[in-house]
């Protein structure tokens, strides 16, 4: 997003990338307030997904929320009550992987529900509810009695520049 402004002078280009970032943490914003599901849009995609690619698995139960999931190729341990798998795709992500997904809806329970609570929504908004501050122009500054910063000498190489 910077390449943009790199050419620019320093105060210059700082300004464009405060403008940017405020402009992209509003419309996240705005953008989140409109969604009424309770994880993330993008995370909800990634469940559809994997709700597909969960279809060839099948899962039995072995105990309490424990599971064998199978899909005659490979098996896999899936524990509810932890929300972990044998695969760690879960572990690792804080989605259920595609053998979880075929042990959740075996249950009668929700996907959602088992998403770590950094995807909800909740979290994204909490995340996002601080703003940017907005500042006066620099004509407004507030004067000091430091001295006015100085650019560095550039030195400038024998071969030729790359710019």
């Amino acid at each position: 997003m910077i390449l943009e402004a790199r050419d620019k002078p320093i105060l210059a280009m700082l300004e464009w990338i405060r403008v940017r970032l405020i402009t992209k943490q509003y419309k996240k914003q705005k953008g989140i307030e409109k969604y009424t599901g309770k994880v993330c849009p993008n995370i909800q995609d990634k469940l559809e997904k994997l709700k597909h690619e969960s279809i060839p698995f099948s899962a039995t139960p072995a105990g309490n929320f424990m599971y064998e999931v199978d899909n005659g190729h490979k098996r896999h341990v899936v524990d509810l009550a932890k929300k972990a798998c044998s695969c760690r795709i879960w572990n690792l992500t804080g989605l259920p992987c595609k053998h979880g997904i075929s042990t959740i809806i075996k249950n009668l329970e929700k996907v959602e529900e088992y998403v770590n609570p950094c995807c909800w929504k909740e979290t994204f908004v909490e995340i996002y509810k601080e703003i940017i501050q907005p500042m006066l122009g620099q004509s407004e500054w507030v004067e000091t009695n430091q001295p006015a910063s100085v650019a560095p000498h550039v030195y400038e190489s024998p071969s030729r520049p790359p710019k």
